[in-house]
């Protein structure tokens, strides 16, 4: 038989079930190798059509066993498979020089085997395909003669002896064909670990992560006498040949550690929509202005996602973590996308609180939803939430200038550092900082872009179009998943949002209803905020489900707590009433100020008199002989004098200026506390009625107000 110069993908499907290596045993697989590798081809004659790849396209071992063939007599039509039995070694686990000189001699004892079929004796068919391979006729055999061999020197010039074929074959055929046997003695084992591995590993596995240079210096005090000290290049060749996980052991832990080792991966394919959600918050990785004083901070965004159709079906922003920001992202999945069974997250004290998972009051047992948490300290099993942080979050704030995150060059974060902050310190808008408002339109589209873009975790199809496969994206996976839920769920059992309750989402406390009305939480005055309605009057003593708005405490939901009925909507201070009416209030507030500002200007009018001293009278001193008779001269003086003339026409008028009043004195500042503090009060009074003081008093008065002295006196009303 000669070597053909085409083959079609349905012959070498046939020649690959008689033992053909190098290919694929579906035809399937054999045309997608062709295609990718572009092997040469030509369009295949008679019924059926199809290509025929050339011969020398083939892969060399492919090549080699054709060739081989052609050398020895026509092959039956149809070769009967080998059935090898269990492997007994796995050649996967063997080195790679065992794994070379293993396939070198599988492709000899296969020509070999195909000329047994043929009707050749083993020994005379040893003999063609060694002379074939000697002479020259196999060329691609020779190659195969040094790697079967296992030792054939530097020249590569041994071949292939009569005995030692032999032998390979019957090793082959007393196993049952099974590959295992073909593999080479083990002449190299690999050594045992020298004596000093168990102290080198002690220093080495440090969670400070030592450099070998100090691991050796830290070795040659701790190693025994009797053990030889190993050289750098010796610790450094024993580390190239050890395995990652128990080369890191020890200098990584916990979550780093896990990171390395291999992982279950859990498929989706039974679920359906709203089967299971899942949430984690975020510290997003870049800097925005704060909604209340435009400073630059970080916010907690919480974004929930659909396990089956990896879709965000809603998200919350806030300035920390808390259970109101976890609330209001459930509460937007649930009101426009689904009620979930399964509500799997961490343990964060966002998620496990009695605002979610208390009985009768959280929000879960309300919507019938079952809390399922993670195990602490393993984000592997989060990688679902982990990976749409990555995708939505980290790439939405590396849009931005201010982003912080690890993959930010220093330089442009430092700038952006300084450049917001400068402007907190000259009251300016930072160009750098994004406002609250374009924050939140920004999260949004980043969300509504991730929902239309294709996923890698979810299943292709082809592209009528392109005639490409392409992954689903989250939003068409969620639409296929509802039409899978349509077809083989009860009406019953399909996933629904609930959006049909104003106080369903609303956090909620077990209270005692007190004559009509509840209390719960206090003011800013720390008087209790107390809720009243008519309708709860039949339910003194009784304990209701209060359903309270964290934007709106102008009112609460009551309802039956076995039940859940609405009993009423209790509304702040429904039940008070003003002691006094306020037009009344209001005219005694008026006489009250009236009577007070009459004893102020009394009190100041007192002051003015006080300023000026008493008022000095004379005392007449007794009369004398002498002064007796002067008085009695004036009478007489008196009783003789005539009636005036008329006055002549005035001249003209002169003014006598009236003399200047006497420039006042300076207050001396005496040495006495309550003394000081009267004249405190004194000036205090002077400049109440528009006096100037004088510097030194002007002085005094402002100083002494801050002493100890002066706060005590003036504590005393005095």
């Amino acid at each position: 038989m000669t070597a053909k110069s085409h083959y079609s993908a349905q012959e070498l499907v046939e020649l690959v079930k008689s033992g053909l290596p190098g290919l694929p045993s579906a035809k399937n697989n054999i045309i997608a190798k062709a295609t990718r590798e572009s092997w040469q081809s030509r369009p295949r004659t008679g019924k059926g059509g199809g290509l025929e790849y050339a011969f020398e396209s083939l892969p060399p071992e492919t090549r080699l066993y054709l060739t081989a063939l052609s050398t020895l007599p026509a092959v039956r039509a149809s070769v009967p498979v080998i059935k090898a039995a269990p492997e007994l070694v796995s050649i996967a686990s063997l080195a790679d020089w065992q794994r070379s000189c293993t396939d070198a001699r599988l492709g000899i004892l296969r020509l070999l085997k195909a000329a047994i079929d043929q009707g050749y004796k083993v020994k005379p068919a040893i003999e063609k395909i060694i002379t074939a391979a000697t002479s020259g006729e196999l060329p691609q055999l020779q190659c195969l003669i040094p790697l079967a061999n296992a030792r054939a020197g530097h020249t590569g010039t041994r071949t292939l002896g009569k005995d030692t074929v032999l032998k390979w074959w019957s090793k082959w055929k007393n196993s049952g064909f099974q590959t295992s046997a073909l593999v080479p003695d083990g002449d190299r084992q690999p050594l045992p670990e020298p004596a000093w591995v168990e102290y080198f590993l002690i220093e080495w596995r440090r969670p400070q992560k030592p450099e070998l240079t100090d691991v050796l210096s830290r070795l040659k005090k701790s190693l025994p006498p009797h053990l030889t000290m190993p050289t750098y290049d010796q610790a450094r060749y024993y580390l190239k040949k050890s395995g990652t996980i128990d080369k890191n052991k020890g200098r990584i832990t916990g979550n780093q550690l896990s990171a390395l080792k291999p992982y279950r991966r859990r498929i989706t394919d039974h679920m359906y929509p709203g089967d299971a959600y899942t949430a984690d918050g975020h510290c997003f990785d870049g800097e925005v202005a704060h909604p209340y004083h435009g400073r630059p901070f970080r916010p907690e965004i919480t974004p929930v996602l659909d396990v089956y159709s990896r879709m965000c079906v809603g998200f919350s922003i806030d300035l920390a973590e808390s259970g109101l920001a976890v609330l209001d992202a459930l509460r937007i999945a649930c009101e426009n996308f689904a009620v979930p069974v399964i509500f799997y997250t961490d343990n964060g004290s966002g998620f496990k609180n009695q605002m979610m998972t208390a009985p009768g009051t959280g929000i879960l047992h309300r919507l019938g939803i079952t809390p399922e948490y993670s195990r602490p300290r393993n984000p592997q099993a989060h990688g679902l939430s982990e990976r749409g942080h990555q995708t939505i979050l980290v790439k939405a704030a590396k849009e931005l200038c201010t982003y912080m995150g690890k993959a930010m060059d220093n330089d442009a974060r430092r700038i952006a550092y300084k450049e917001t902050r400068k402007a907190i310190r000259t009251g300016e808008t930072s160009a750098f900082l994004i406002e609250w408002d374009d924050f939140i339109d920004h999260i949004n589209a980043a969300i509504v872009a991730y929902n239309n873009r294709p996923h890698s975790g979810l299943p292709a199809y082809r592209d009528q179009a392109t005639k490409k496969r392409v992954h689903y994206t989250p939003a068409q996976m969620w639409q296929l998943g509802m039409k899978k839920a349509e077809a083989e769920l009860h009406v019953s059992e399909r996933p629904t949002p609930a959006n049909d309750m104003p106080d369903l989402y609303h956090p909620a406390e077990i209270r005692t209803v007190d004559r009509g009305y509840v209390q719960l939480g206090t003011m800013a005055d720390g008087k209790p905020k107390k809720y009243f309605s008519k309708e709860m009057e039949e339910r003194h003593g009784d304990q209701v489900q209060v359903a309270y708005s964290p934007s709106d405490a102008s009112k609460v939901w009551v309802r039956d707590l076995e039940s859940g009925r609405l009993i009423a909507v209790a509304e702040l201070g429904g039940n008070s009433s003003h002691y006094f009416a306020d037009s009344k209030l209001d005219e005694g507030r008026y006489k009250r100020g009236k009577a007070r500002i009459k004893r102020l200007e009394n009190h100041i009018e007192e002051a003015k008199l006080e300023m000026h001293g008493p008022k000095k009278t004379f005392v007449a001193p007794e009369p004398t002989p002498q002064l007796q008779q002067l008085h009695a001269k004036l009478i007489e003086m008196e009783n003789k004098v005539e009636t005036p003339a008329p006055a002549p026409a005035p001249a003209t008028a002169t003014i006598i200026p009236l003399p200047l009043p006497e420039k006042r004195q300076a207050n001396a500042i005496p040495a006495d506390e309550r003394e000081r503090y009267y004249l405190w009060r004194k000036l205090e009074v002077m400049k109440e009625c528009g006096e100037e003081l004088y510097e030194e008093e002007e002085n005094f008065f402002e100083g002494f107000k801050r002493t100890a002295i002066w706060k005590a006196w003036k504590k005393l009303g005095r």
